[in-house]
This record gives C-alpha cells, structure tokens and sequence, in this order.
C-alpha cells in the first residue's frame, strides 16, 4: 500500500468513527473552502458519472457541427 493510500485510509477509518454532528461539521468547514469545495464537487459528478458509457470526442464534435451549435 502507497504512503497516500494507507493515509487515506486512517483518515477515513477515523472521520467514519465520529459520531454524526462532527462528521457534520467537520464537511462543513471543508465546504467553506472555495477551491476545496468545488474539487469536492468534482469528485462527487466524477463518481456519479463513471458508469456512463463513453462517447468519443470526434461524435460529439460531429454532433454539434449537425446541430449548429459548433
């Protein structure tokens, strides 16, 4: 396991212990961060995107060219 790794996951080992209000509270002040937030944000649509199917950039580019947009 990677250095990063297994720091990883004490952390996560450890924010998973706390009790509710201080996980709560502990995103929070990640949130405020605005560059953090947004890279959170990012991981987040990542996730929830990686199952897609892919469409390669050439169809797409072919796509907008039909519609006009590009």
């Amino acid at each position: 396991m990677k250095t990063a790794d297994a720091t990883a996951e004490v952390f996560v080992t450890a924010f998973e212990s706390l009790p509710r209000p201080q996980r709560e509270t502990i995103l929070k002040r990640l949130l405020v961060q605005p560059t953090l937030k947004q890279d959170l944000i990012d991981v987040v649509r990542w996730l929830e995107r990686e199952n897609e199917r892919v469409v390669p950039y050439e169809k797409v580019r072919q796509a907008l060219k039909r519609s006009g947009r590009l």
